[in-house]
């Protein structure tokens, strides 16, 4: 990746949440994935991890200006490869975007997109309410 990209990821994010070493992003290169099927992750990748909205509109116009492919990634406990970054480019780690919010009055919540199904369920149950739905690994 060009170091001026770099530099404008790191202003948007902080120098903290860009992430470029190899071991530090392991985790960020499969999913659920069974290994049988899953897509080869490409090699050169970076790591994104913005915590508001405005930083990942910012994030992919950077990556627009520079004609960089972005693969959004949430729990990463999908079943069909697609939080798999199969060309070289970036990984929107949403993780850091992760508050939910009960709103008992209208019994609905509002999830971030990188809020874990776990984090839901609790937030639901310490509200009165519950959640049954199970599809993966909280």
């Amino acid at each position: 990746m060009k170091d001026e990209v770099l530099r404008e990821l790191r202003a948007v994010v902080g120098d903290d949440w860009v992430i470029t070493s190899k071991e530090q992003m392991e985790s960020y290169l499969t999913d659920e994935t069974s290994e049988v099927i899953r897509p080869k992750p490409a090699e050169r990748i970076l790591v994104v991890k913005p915590s508001k909205t405005d930083q990942v509109a910012e994030v992919l116009r950077v990556a627009n200006r520079y004609g960089i492919p972005v693969f959004p990634r949430g729990g990463g406990t999908g079943l069909v490869g697609g939080a798999v970054p199969t060309q070289n480019g970036i990984v929107l780690s949403l993780e850091r975007m992760d508050a939910v919010e009960i709103d008992r009055e209208n019994m609905m919540a509002v999830v971030e997109a990188g809020a874990t199904l776990g984090k839901l369920i609790e937030n639901a149950e310490n509200s009165g309410f519950a959640f049954p739905p199970h599809p993966g690994d909280e």
